[in-house]
C-alpha cells in the first residue's frame, strides 16, 4: 500500500508556472544522482515511485521491468518538467550582477625603476 507525503514539507513553487513541485535525489536511470522536481501531489500515472529518507530528504527512483510497482512506503509521482506550462519566454530575468565588471587599465602602469 503505497504511502502519500507530507501536504505541504518540503513544498516549493516553480518558477515558470508557479505550481507546487518538490526537489528529490533520482538514484536510479539516466539522471542517477541528480535533482528532480517533482509534482508536489501523488499520480497513479507517474512513473516515478519516491519516498523520504530517515533525514527528511526525498529520493526518487524510475520504475523499470525489474521493480514496475511503487514498494512500502513509495508513492507513484510525476517529474515537473513533463507537465510544466510555463515557457522559455516566461522565464524570470536573470538576477542583476553584485558588482559591475572589472576593466582593464588603458594604459599599461610603469614597471618599477622605469620611467
Amino acid at each position: 500500500m503505497p504511502t502519500v507525503p507530507h501536504p505541504t514539507q518540503g513544498v516549493t513553487t516553480c518558477t515558470r508556472c508557479g505550481a507546487r513541485i518538490r526537489w528529490a535525489t533520482c538514484t536510479s536511470g539516466y539522471n542517477k544522482g541528480r535533482r528532480v522536481p517533482l509534482n508536489a501531489l501523488p499520480s497513479p500515472a507517474g512513473g516515478l515511485a519516491a519516498h523520504t529518507t530517515g533525514l527528511g530528504g526525498l529520493v526518487v527512483r524510475e520504475l523499470d521491468a525489474d521493480r514496475p510497482n511503487p514498494e512500502l512506503l513509495e508513492w507513484k509521482a510525476v517529474a515537473h518538467w513533463d507537465s510544466c506550462t510555463g515557457s522559455e519566454q516566461q522565464a524570470p530575468p536573470a538576477p542583476p550582477r553584485s558588482r559591475p565588471a572589472r576593466r582593464r587599465p588603458t594604459v599599461q602602469a610603469p614597471l618599477w625603476g622605469r620611467s
